[in-house]
């Protein structure tokens, strides 16, 4: 019996453990179910406020009363709307005030900006290197000069403190510059000697030189005298406020521009020829250049175009050549060349404004539907030179940025629609039509064309000597300077 006692000892001790066990098993799960019903009762309260947050109440906004954003009205086109404005009839009736005496007056100052060479929008100015003729003589430096004359002759010239004294010196130092031409031509007249000495005055005067040690300087340079010399032929052959402006201006490139540029050798052989040219032969050159190497941008319009034509083509035409000899002079001196087809005036004027010469035109109606009913103002509108329509007032598509940009059309959609309103309606300017146009603008651009179509200047074209020449022309007959660096 006592040895059954350890087996009933184990046998307790592990029931009791198998009890234990399984009282703390319940125990736990008991807990498991308890926190799972805690998670889903806070799982229902949680679903239960989004659904409540979700719920929105929609209230009715009040408008501002200051600004209402959506109240933009329309402006309604009607036959008023559409309506041109009267306009006096000094102003060709046009639809605006593109032509008017006001434009022109406010526009005169900008006369010698509108009339420029073909290619000088986006030409850059070239300036020539090298020292020229004047630095090479180092004329500005006073103390050189004098330095170098000294070991070849002393001259000490004595200061001069009243007007005639400075006179007196003036005129010393003209008649040393006049000394070369006198010894060349041996005899002269006083009237020739008046006029070379009137010439040579200038030219020192506009080199600044004002001591005799620099007049001999300057003479050292045998080109520079030659050119001198030149110059000086040429004004006493023929004393012309023109000739003057022509020499004196040729000298004193050759004088001052750098041997290796284009204008001192172009300057100097416009010295040699200028003896053997007259008023017909600057004229034709004058002409030349203005119709085939310029334009004015102004010249939208027949008031326009009427100022253009008594500005820059009535002072060219008074000795204007019919013989064909001067032409032939021309090209033996290398002022022109002749060219393979002749260019009609007409053709000219259409190449160098075709939306005033090759189109007709648009309605006021087509305008303001191009522009979406707003319109154009009225000072960029203009009466059409060959039809009773209306124009934009700019004379090629080339200049129509600044165009839109003067006229604030900022839109590229109207911008391209307004081109192609002004293409719309093609015409071919020529024959009697095209007469009947030019004789409406001026009587004196209809006998131009006449001459010009009947004459070699519809079928010569002009040097780089040419060019010169007849630059130097217009600035001495109207005052105005055209810029020759885009060929030169």
């Amino acid at each position: 019996m006592s040895g059954l006692i350890p087996y009933v000892v184990l046998a307790v001790v592990i029931l009791g453990f198998f009890a234990v066990c399984y009282a703390v098993f319940n125990k736990s799960e008991s807990d498991n179910e308890t926190n799972l019903e805690k998670d889903v009762s806070h799982k229902d309260v949680r679903e239960q406020n989004v659904y409540e947050e979700e719920t929105i109440h929609v209230t009715q906004k009040q408008p501002h009363d200051d600004v209402d954003v959506y109240a933009v009205e329309d402006e309604i086109i009607t036959e008023q709307t559409l309506e041109i404005p009267v306009v006096d009839s000094s102003t060709e009736d046009t639809i605006a005030l593109g032509e008017s005496p006001d434009m022109m007056s406010a526009t005169s100052q900008f006369e010698a900006d509108a009339t420029q060479m073909f290619g000088n929008e986006s030409s850059e100015i070239a300036q020539p290197q090298g020292p020229s003729a004047l630095e090479e003589t180092r004329m500005f430096n006073a103390d050189e000069i004098n330095e170098h004359l000294g070991n070849i002759e002393e001259e000490v010239e004595p200061e001069v403190s009243g007007p005639w004294a400075q006179i007196a010196q003036e005129d010393k130092r003209v008649a040393m510059a006049v000394e070369p031409f006198v010894h060349a031509f041996g005899v002269v007249q006083n009237d020739t000697m008046h006029v070379v000495s009137e010439i040579t005055r200038d030219a020192l005067i506009a080199l600044g030189i004002t001591k005799g040690s620099e007049v001999n300087l300057l003479l050292q340079n045998i080109v520079i005298q030659e050119a001198l010399m030149s110059m000086q032929k040429a004004y006493a052959g023929t004393p012309t406020p023109w000739m003057k402006t022509a020499a004196l201006e040729a000298f004193l490139d050759v004088v001052q521009s750098p041997k290796s540029s284009t204008p001192y050798l172009v300057a100097f052989d416009a010295l040699r020829v200028l003896p053997h040219l007259t008023l017909g032969h600057f004229q034709v050159m004058a002409l030349t250049l203005l119709l085939q190497y310029s334009r004015n941008s102004n010249n939208y319009g027949r008031i326009h175009f009427q100022h253009y034509v008594e500005k820059y083509i009535e002072p060219f035409i008074s000795d204007l050549p019919y013989d064909q000899s001067f032409y032939r002079q021309l090209d033996y001196l290398r002022c022109t060349q002749q060219e393979r087809e002749p260019v009609s005036l007409t053709q000219l004027l259409g190449n160098s404004y075709p939306f005033v010469f090759n189109y007709r035109g648009f309605t006021k109606e087509e305008l303001f539907r191009a522009t979406d009913g707003r319109g154009v103002d009225p000072r960029f509108v203009v009466r059409s030179l060959n039809s009773n329509l209306y124009k934009l007032a700019v004379v090629d598509e080339s200049l129509a940025p600044r165009f839109f940009r003067e006229a604030r059309i900022s839109d590229a959609m109207v911008q391209r629609d307004l081109l192609a309103l002004m293409k719309s309606k093609p015409t071919a300017f020529r024959g009697e039509e095209a007469r009947q146009i030019m004789d409406d603008i001026s009587p004196v651009l209809s006998d131009l064309a006449s001459v010009y179509d009947a004459s070699p200047m519809c079928s010569i074209s002009l040097t780089l000597l040419g060019l010169y020449l007849g630059r130097a022309h217009v600035k001495a007959t109207i005052g105005e300077e055209f810029d020759l660096s885009h060929w030169f």
